[in-house]
């Protein structure tokens, strides 16, 4: 059995499978399958070219692919053993070479120019481990036959044949086979070479390729747009994770040693949007808060209180999820090979995406040789921070040094929400710091909408600290995102516009830390992000500090004066952050791990 008699056999067995395999795309899958397939039917011994390019259309769905190869593993073991079979007993056969171990190299760039006339792609099969090669598999050969080697180049034409022969050189790394390609559209796309013996697939490696409509220099990595500018003097953060959403995939950009070393990593294709993803993540995480089945309140409507212990192991599992299906392979394999330089280094997550906790990534080996014992949040240094781009999000500037001098904290009581004790609580503690630090606190003797308006657009204010109620709304991030104040009345990231209040935010660069349930969240209101971390900031706040679902009295009183103890006593942001997190972790509920703090991760309050 030839290899084209083996793709035929392998696409009729699984063609019951496909229109599940392929999905959405099907219909079109079918309409440039069925033509090429009729030409391999009519010649399966020379039909190349047609074999080859189904291999190409198989490559871009990566599960049917696998099940393709797979099929044809099936049918040529078995025609192997078949044929074994037949031998006339009594004939003496030649003894089989012992195999051989053969490693892909591949010298390929990771980006090219759409415009450009041609790109060399080179293949080789080393004796030893290359170094440098843009994909590695270990292949088990038989010395005594050539690999044949396929290329399926999504998004290129390809200007030489598809699929080429090597032989296998007794103790040296095998002649360099080369594929010429023109890049024909641009964006993200993947290389995948297939290699073979006979009729048997022996190995397959994959090498992802960006095709811009740009012009680059090879080898230079791409740098996300709107980078962020350190105030002079300020130390950089060890390590910036630039979170991009273009088209439906998420792209990752990790930026270390001040921007000199920079790479961006093959796009995460989203299949849900990620608003609605965030949705149910917050309500799972709103039942772990009062130790209560997320699975069970949602599907019967029921509650049912669960152990201390599993919440713990609930939360572990939802941020495990994170690191399973968001972050892209390639960043996992170098967090595996670095895990102990990262740890406690400073992380700035520059995030474009609006609904997602990247604080609860919680990375960890599926092969079990580690697992960490914190989300990224408790193991690192981490902070955000929301790039300036051209429709209005953001600041390009983080700032380095922060007042804390003249406070206003709104701890308001209602009439028709409940009253928060611990509001009051929380407020007695900011008291007792204040006079132990010398700040003078300049908070309105009844929080009411009007006054709170007043003293935003007086100015004269360092930070503003809030424990109040607290309200998301998707549908409308600016308009009904609430913190509510006296009288029932609610303070709207809308309501922070205006000459009065954004001319003193952009030169005082003051602190917000609304410690009220859902004011961490942000969405996509009408023209960019909505929300307060990104109305505050963009407006040129220079930190906010709100939790992402509902939080507990006590648990985010805990954050509060651990925060605040820590930052008066000369600590970073990330390091005051960090030490809060685990103080309110003792409680036992996800309150630890709701907030989301925007700022530089090595601001510190002023020095006077």
């Amino acid at each position: 059995m030839n290899t084209n008699e083996a793709l035929l056999q392998a696409i009729d067995q699984l063609w019951p499978e496909l229109p599940i395999l392929i999905g959405e795309t099907w219909p079109q899958f079918e309409a440039q399958l069925a033509p090429l397939l009729a030409q391999v039917r009519s010649d399966p011994a020379g039909a190349s070219t047609p074999a080859a390019q189904i291999m190409a259309l198989f490559a871009g769905h990566g599960e049917a692919h696998i099940r393709l190869m797979m099929a044809m593993q099936a049918l040529n073991d078995a025609a192997e053993q078949a044929a074994i079979k037949g031998f006339t007993y009594g004939v003496t056969q030649p003894a089989a070479a012992a195999p051989a171990i053969r490693y892909t190299d591949i010298a390929c760039p990771r980006r090219v120019w759409l415009g450009a006339a041609r790109v060399a792609v080179v293949v080789r099969l080393t004796v030893t481990t290359p170094q440098a090669s843009a994909s590695v598999q270990a292949l088990t050969l038989d010395p005594a036959q050539p690999v044949q080697v396929r290329l399926a180049a999504p998004g290129f034409i390809l200007l030489s044949p598809p699929v080429q022969p090597v032989e296998i050189l007794p103790d040296a790394d095998s002649a360099p086979l080369v594929f010429d390609l023109r890049p024909d559209v641009a964006g993200h796309t993947t290389l995948t070479f297939d290699f073979a013996q006979g009729n048997q697939p022996v190995g397959v490696a994959t090498v992802p390729v960006e095709i811009t409509a740009f012009e680059v220099i090879e080898g230079v990595e791409p740098r996300p747009a709107g980078s962020l500018a350190f105030q002079p003097g300020l130390a950089s953060p060890d390590l910036v994770l630039h979170i991009a959403l273009e088209k439906d995939a998420l792209v990752f950009s990790l930026l270390r040693e001040g921007g000199a070393w920079w790479r961006t990593f093959p796009p995460v294709p989203l299949q849900q949007a990620p608003a609605a993803y965030a949705t149910e993540f917050y309500r799972a995480m709103t039942s772990l808060v009062e130790a209560e089945d997320p699975t069970v309140q949602a599907v019967l409507g029921r509650r049912l209180t669960i152990p201390a212990e599993d919440v713990d192991r609930r939360l572990k599992k939802l941020g495990q999820n994170l690191w399973k299906l968001l972050i892209p392979d390639e960043l996992k394999a170098l967090y595996a090979a670095e895990r102990a330089a990262w740890a406690s280094k400073t992380l700035l997550i520059q995030s474009d995406e609006p609904h997602l906790p990247w604080e609860l990534v919680w990375p960890y080996d599926p092969a079990g040789q580690w697992s960490d014992e914190l989300p990224w949040c408790g193991t690192l240094l981490m902070t955000r921070w929301l790039r300036k781009d051209g429709r209005g999000n953001g600041n390009e500037t983080p700032p380095g040094a922060l007042a804390l001098k003249r406070l206003i904290v709104l701890a308001p009581s209602y009439s028709l929400l409940p009253d928060l004790a611990g509001a009051q609580r929380e407020q007695e503690a900011l008291h007792e710091l204040a006079i132990s630090y010398g700040l003078r606190v300049i908070s309105p003797t009844n929080p009411t909408w009007g006054q709170v308006l007043d003293l935003l657009e007086g100015g004269g204010y360092d930070w503003v600290h809030a424990a109040a109620h607290g309200n998301f709304y998707a549908t409308s991030p600016d308009g009904d995102s609430a913190l509510w104040l006296a009288r029932d009345r609610a303070l709207t990231p809308e309501d922070v516009v205006g000459t009065e209040s954004e001319a003193y935010l952009r030169s005082a660069r003051p602190g917000f830390f609304f410690n009220a349930c859902q004011v961490g969240r942000q969405g996509w209101a009408l023209t960019r992000m909505g929300g307060w971390a990104n109305r505050l900031i963009s407006a040129g706040a220079g930190l906010f500090i709100g939790p992402l679902w509902e939080v507990l009295d006590e648990s985010a009183l805990t954050f509060a004066r651990e925060f605040y103890s820590a930052l008066l006593a000369d600590e970073t942001v990330a390091s005051a952050t960090r030490r809060a997190r685990l103080a309110a972790r003792a409680a036992g509920d996800p309150t630890w791990l709701a907030y989301s703090v925007y700022a530089h991760p090595n601001a510190r309050l002023k020095r006077e």
